[in-house]
C-alpha cells in the first residue's frame, strides 16, 4: 500500500468517526463508534479507534466523559458546525449500484448532475481495503437470461429530447425508423412520452401520437432525432404503467387469459417449483419421468418462445389453439431441416 492510499483510508475513516459523534450533552461510547464504523464498512481494532479519537480530540473541539460507567465522546456543546463531506460508505455503496446497473433509466440531466457523486463514491469505495462495502460492487452481477446480445446505439441527442420531454410532461417531435421499415426510410411522429420501459438491452417509450388516444410504443434506440415543443402531452383515458404492463403489452398478447396445460420432462420442469408461471400454478406426478404443469397465464408470443426453447422437452396439452400453433412450428422446424 502506498501513503497515499494509507492516508486515505486513514482520512476517510476518520471522517466518518466525526460524523458519527454527537453534539454534547448526548455521548456515545467507543463500543457504539466501532460498531457504527464496522456498519460504514471500516473494520478496525478498538486500540485503533482510540488512537483516532485521540488524535481528532487534539485538533477538533471533542472531549470525553470520564466519569462513572457512562464513558462517552462528545462535541463540545459550544462548537462552531461546520460541514464535513457527506458520502459515507453506505451511502458511496448506493451511488455506486445506481451507475452501474440502472444509468440508462435517469434522464441525461440528472446523470449529468450525478456524474460528480458517481465519481466520488468510487473514490470512497475503492479507497481503502478495510472498508468491506468497497468490495461489494466487485462482488455482484446482473446476466440475462435469454442470449446475451449487445445492446444498440443510440442517439445520445435525441435521447436527452426524450428523457427531458418526458420529465417535463411535453411532446416532442421525432423522425423514427420502424424496424421493418428501409434504413433509409423515416416517419416523423408527434410524441406525447408517458412512461420508459426497459426490458433486457432495449428501452421502450409507452407513448401516445399527435392527438390520439391508442397506447403506442417506440425503441428508444430507433428514434434518429427529436426535438422539443412546448405542447403538453395528450395522456391517454386511465394509462397506468404498471397496469399496462401487466396486460402483457409487452409479451406480446397474441389472445386471452388461458389454462395452460404442459407435459414436461421432470429435470426440465425442476426450476418451476421455485419460479412459478403463476399463482395457482400445479405440478403432478405424470409418470416417472414426466410432470403435468398447469397454471393460467396470458397467450403470449414469448409464451410460445418460452416453450419452444425446451424443444422435445414439453408438450403442449392445451389449451388447443397453442397446441396447434406449437404443431405448426414443429412442421415448419422439420421441413427447414429436413435432409
Amino acid at each position: 500500500m502506498n501513503r497515499g492510499t494509507g492516508m486515505s483510508e486513514t482520512l476517510l475513516r476518520q471522517w466518518e468517526l466525526l460524523r458519527s459523534i454527537p453534539r454534547a450533552p448526548r455521548k456515545i461510547d467507543v463500543g457504539t463508534l466501532m460498531t457504527k464504523l464496522e456498519g460504514a464498512g471500516y473494520r478496525i481494532s478498538k486500540r485503533t479507534l482510540q488512537r483516532d479519537l485521540n488524535q481528532l480530540s487534539a485538533v477538533f473541539p471533542l472531549s470525553s466523559d470520564t466519569r462513572g460507567p457512562a464513558f462517552g465522546w462528545s462535541w463540545s456543546a459550544n462548537a462552531p458546525a461546520f460541514d464535513l463531506p457527506t458520502m459515507d460508505g453506505r451511502t458511496a455503496l448506493t451511488v455506486r449500484m445506481i451507475e452501474q446497473f440502472i444509468p440508462m433509466l435517469l434522464p441525461p440531466t440528472i446523470l449529468d448532475i450525478l456524474a460528480p457523486q458517481f465519481a466520488r463514491a468510487r473514490a470512497v469505495l475503492g479507497a481503502s481495503p478495510e472498508n468491506l462495502l468497497g468490495r461489494w460492487a466487485n462482488c455482484v452481477r446482473v446476466v440475462p437470461r435469454e442470449m446475451p446480445l449487445l445492446p444498440p446505439k443510440f442517439n445520445n441527442e435525441a435521447v436527452r429530447v426524450v428523457y427531458d420531454a418526458l420529465l417535463a410532461g411535453k411532446r416532442f417531435t421525432a423522425e423514427y425508423r420502424s424496424r421493418a421499415a428501409d434504413i433509409d426510410e423515416l416517419k416523423s411522429y408527434e410524441v406525447s412520452p408517458l412512461g420508459l420501459v426497459a426490458r433486457g438491452a432495449l428501452l421502450y417509450l409507452v407513448c401516445t401520437l399527435w392527438n390520439y388516444q391508442d397506447i403506442r410504443q417506440l425503441a428508444l434506440h430507433r428514434i434518429v432525432s427529436a426535438a422539443p415543443t412546448e405542447k403538453p402531452v395528450t395522456k391517454s383515458d386511465g394509462i397506468d404503467l404498471d397496469s399496462y404492463i401487466e396486460q402483457g403489452e409487452f409479451q406480446y398478447p397474441v389472445g386471452p387469459i388461458i389454462q395452460l396445460k404442459a407435459k414436461f420432462v421432470r429435470d426440465a420442469a425442476a426450476h418451476l417449483y421455485e419460479t412459478a408461471l403463476s399463482e395457482d400454478q400445479k405440478i403432478e406426478n405424470i409418470d416417472a419421468d414426466h410432470v403435468l404443469v398447469t397454471a393460467t397465464v396470458r397467450d403470449t408470443s414469448q409464451l410460445e418462445w418460452w416453450v419452444s426453447g425446451f424443444g422435445p422437452l414439453v408438450e403442449i396439452l392445451a389449451p388447443i389453439a397453442l397446441r396447434r400453433r406449437m404443431i405448426e412450428a414443429a412442421r415448419s422446424l422439420k421441413k427447414l431441416y429436413h435432409a
